[in-house]
């Protein structure tokens, strides 16, 4: 049997098939790892270079036991290679979700330091307006600056809330008709009044909760290589 009679994209179903019509054994996929797969294929390249050495390459391979090694080398090579793929579109895509929740982190900072304008920084100010200025300036002042404030902090709690929509939507925790529901509507920026008193309302955090590669026996192979 050559390797070109079995196509060079065959399925790794189908190579477990010609495994167990062959030779008597099939590989757990479920279990198998990229480390136990590259620990494999090390061990299968030693034994190909014995029987190399031994038999000479042209008797070789006549044999079903190199047949067999030859095999399962290339069938586990072709899997570190779609796991690895498959494990840098997964690095690629937690990198851009980050990026979303750091917008998310970047205005709730805005949010908390506008909370803090409006707690902490404006009432001791109208007390010095009061003072030096008077009554009649202060309470003016007041007027326009709590206003102001107010209005940004609406505005950015509204867009803290599309940001987090989105950030959600892209990490599968929500539809896209949920990021069409929340944040901005149509007639312009939503949100909640701004608070004159307490903190302003802190920020959330999400976890990612990075799954345990597969439990299994200690061999992912149906019987240990010879």
């Amino acid at each position: 049997m050559k390797l070109t009679e079995m196509g060079t994209k065959a399925s790794y179903k189908k190579m477990n098939k010609i495994f167990e019509s062959r030779f008597g054994f099939a590989i757990d996929y479920k279990k198998l790892t990229i480390y136990d797969a590259r620990k494999i294929v090390n061990k299968i390249g030693e034994s190909l270079t014995k029987i190399r050495k031994s038999h000479g390459i042209h008797s070789a391979e006549k044999s079903p036991k190199y047949m067999e090694l030859i095999l399962v080398s290339e069938t586990l090579r072709n899997f570190i290679k779609d796991k690895t793929r498959l494990n840098e579109g997964e690095v690629g895509q937690a990198e851009v979700i980050l990026a979303a929740k750091s917008m998310v982190d970047s205005v709730q900072d805005m949010i908390e330091k506008i909370g803090k304008l409006q707690n902490e920084e404006l009432p001791p100010l109208m007390d010095s307006i009061r003072d030096q200025l008077g009554t009649d300036k202060a309470t003016a002042y007041r007027g326009q600056i709590e206003q102001a404030l107010a209005s940004l902090f609406e505005q950015l709690s509204a867009t803290r809330e599309a940001l987090d929509t989105g950030a959600r939507v892209l990490s599968g925790e929500e539809s896209v008709g949920d990021m069409n529901m929340g944040g901005m509507d149509a007639g312009g920026m939503g949100g909640a009044p701004a608070p004159m008193a307490g903190a302003a309302p802190g920020g959330e955090s999400d976890s990612f909760a990075a799954s345990d590669a597969a439990a299994g026996g200690t061999s992912p192979l149906g019987r240990e290589l010879r």
